[in-house]
């Protein structure tokens, strides 16, 4: 892997925009330059507790935000051809290639939210690396989320009626990390979409369930709060209090002694 030369860099990525408008060269091109950068002796994703799903390249950070900084302004002055190059990229099998796809999605301008959900519902399928799933649910929707959000939410909606428990986790892995969007206040709507779910929970998402209750105590613990004693009030289901005696650490003191006197109950 060779040294980071930033001038050497710049003119490497100016040189890979002359092919934005063909994307298999585009693609091609890519490949070389990361394979350049490659530091070979990690090739694959050694992430701490995740499994390595794809391969990686393992780029030093500024070739990624070179090329990320010299896309912008292709992306907004072209985006039928930066859709076309996202597709293209997105059939790679390197988690770095398939990142620049999603930055590509993330960024288009939106004057329809057509072109997003037709890519959300070809790209996320169940057993996606796991880091993808989480770039895609955050940089890459992040745009439809706040200016169509009645998209957003039927999109989510959408994997969260799913039978798969599979499609169940992303649809839940897409509310936590809707909620992480700084521009997103709208607590209701997720309390909304999970309330179904939480009449009777499955076990096979209940990890996912924990990981997204958790996250609205982060975010609100007041509002949370009197949404799980809502819950409890009209649902006696042990599944349900199950799920929420393993949220209660997470809530301040004074919520978790409400809460749990209705679990007792």
């Amino acid at each position: 892997m060779p040294a980071v030369n930033p001038v050497r860099l710049r003119f490497q990525s100016e040189g890979l925009m002359a092919f934005f408008h063909s994307p298999s060269e585009f693609h091609s091109r890519l490949n070389s330059l990361f394979d350049l950068y490659a530091n070979h002796a990690l090739r694959f994703g050694e992430e701490s507790g995740v499994k390595p799903v794809l391969p990686m390249y393992h780029l030093p950070q500024p070739v990624l935000r070179q090329l990320k900084s010299d896309l912008n302004s292709h992306i907004q002055k072209f985006p039928e051809a930066a859709l076309s190059l996202a597709d293209e990229l997105w059939d790679d099998n390197y988690y770095e290639v398939k990142q620049l796809a999603i930055h590509i999605l993330g960024d288009i301008p939106i004057d329809t939210p057509d072109a997003i959900i037709n890519r959300l519902n070809e790209w996320v399928k169940p057993g996606l690396d796991s880091k993808l799933v989480s770039d895609l649910f955050s940089i890459g929707i992040m745009k439809l989320q706040e200016h169509y959000p009645e998209f957003w939410e039927g999109y989510i909606k959408s994997l969260l009626v799913q039978e798969s428990p599979e499609k169940l986790a992303l649809g839940i892995k897409g509310l936590r990390e809707g909620l992480k969007n700084p521009k997103f206040n709208n607590l209701p709507t997720i309390f909304r979409l999970l309330s179904p779910i939480l009449q009777s929970p499955s076990p096979s998402i209940v990890k996912e369930l924990e990981k997204l209750i958790r996250a609205l105590i982060e975010e609100s613990p007041t509002e949370t709060s009197f949404y799980i004693k809502q819950l409890l009030a009209i649902n006696e289901s042990q599944k349900t209090k199950r799920l929420i005696k393993q949220c209660l650490p997470a809530f301040p003191p004074a919520h978790r002694d409400e809460i749990k006197s209705m679990l007792d109950q």
